[in-house]
């Protein structure tokens, strides 16, 4: 049930909208990542190796993010909330505590091609968490 998205709240909305941002991003979003390969900010850095967690990607790395990215654009943005439920305890504790405190506005707010694919990694990062976190609370409820 940790995948269970609720029929409203700040939670599932927040979910929803992240999933539709990075999902409405074209293969060329992604790509446009490759502008961070020599010098990527703290924030890019630690959403690209996050989304290598997500991926299974080793070393948790800009590099391996970026070769995902190149890759297999579309299968980098295949991603839901089924994915953190294949995580282990350790990755997630790494998910949230690399990912916290990070700022979409912040990325936006910098140089580059990659800076909207970066940020909607930080949002749809925050807010599956938010939601995995209302999944875990709902369930002890019940």
């Amino acid at each position: 049930r940790l995948n269970a998205t609720p029929a409203s709240g700040s939670e599932a909305d927040r979910f929803r909208s992240a999933d539709d941002a990075l999902k409405s991003l074209g293969p060329g979003a992604f790509k446009d990542l490759n502008c961070f390969a020599s010098s990527a900010p703290p924030e890019v850095a630690a959403a690209m190796e996050c989304w290598c967690l997500l991926h299974d990607a080793t070393p948790a790395s800009v590099e391996s993010c970026l070769k995902l990215a190149n890759d297999d654009p579309a299968d980098f943005k295949l991603v839901g909330m089924s994915t953190l439920n294949y995580l282990d305890e350790k990755d997630i504790a790494t998910l949230e505590q690399r990912t916290e405190g990070l700022e979409a506005s912040k990325v936006r707010a910098q140089d580059g091609a990659g800076v909207e694919a970066a940020a909607a990694m930080i949002e749809w990062l925050q807010a599956a968490l938010a939601m995995r976190r209302w999944a875990i609370e709902a369930r002890k409820e019940e």
